[in-house]
């Protein structure tokens, strides 16, 4: 699985990415509006190797590593996965950007990438999102792809909106 935008690549996550992965798991600044950050490499690695059994039984869904199409370079990460990565629920995207890379429009870019790949590709014509409802930016990420928020869960802990959009 694997993708371009504009400016950005997306293909599943490996191994080689765990370095990435790790910093932006620890650093408060990416984690504040997501989970609480880790401190030990184990979690991170239990997460990924989580991710990696899904892809493997689910080829068509993931965890991305988001790169810039013209260096290379990491930006973030992205999900397009069944909720709670159980296939037969509903399809969720979603996106963790590296802090040097916000306010670039990297998140919308992603966010619409993945919801063309999702109806193109597959034919899926609903997606959920979340978000914490303090996170001002990635509300409006949603809104400007257009998504609507429809109602409030809590979601790792944290107050989030639950956004839908249907083609």
């Amino acid at each position: 699985m694997q993708f371009k935008s504009d400016r950005l690549s997306f293909r599943l996550v490996n191994d080689d990415d765990f370095p990435f992965i790790f910093r932006l798991q620890t650093d408060t600044v990416t984690m504040h509006f997501i989970r609480p950050v880790v401190t030990e490499e184990a979690p991170v690695r239990e997460r990924m190797a989580t991710w990696k059994k899904y892809s493997s039984e689910n080829p068509e869904f993931g965890v991305l590593a988001i790169k810039t199409v013209d260096n290379q370079a990491y930006i973030g990460y992205a999900v397009f996965r069944h909720l709670h990565f159980q296939p037969g629920k509903e399809v969720e995207i979603g996106y963790s950007i590296a802090p040097e890379h916000t306010g670039k429009g990297l998140a919308t870019e992603t966010a619409q990438r993945l919801l063309q790949y999702g109806r193109e590709v597959l034919g899926i014509t609903q997606f959920v999102a979340y978000t914490n409802q303090l996170n001002l930016a990635s509300n409006r990420v949603l809104e400007k792809s257009g998504f609507t928020a429809v109602g409030e869960e809590v979601v790792n802990d944290l107050n989030c909106f639950r956004w839908e959009i249907e083609f």
